[in-house]
């Protein structure tokens, strides 16, 4: 979610990796499951071009958090457009 008037002018600087999609997406999912950490990520591409991606939780807090994964789902994907 990147403005147009974040060009830069000049290639002289390499932009910060906080400042990155990459690490955006990252924050947005850290944040959306906060109460809870997450223990692990996996990338799967599927032969059609999608990507799927795998977000592991730690275990000691699924049973808390079992009703609210398709929640999760949903508002990381109306967030992120993934």
């Amino acid at each position: 979610m990147l403005f147009p008037q974040y060009k830069r002018k000049s290639k002289g600087q390499p932009r910060p990796r906080s400042r990155t999609l990459t690490a955006v997406h990252g924050a947005i999912l850290e944040d959306i499951c906060y109460p809870t950490q997450i223990v692990g990520k996996r990338t799967i591409c599927k032969i059609d071009g999608k990507k799927l991606l795998k977000v592991y939780l730690d275990p000691k807090d699924a049973k808390d958090v079992d009703d609210k994964l398709k929640t999760f789902g949903s508002v990381y994907k109306a967030l992120t457009n993934k």
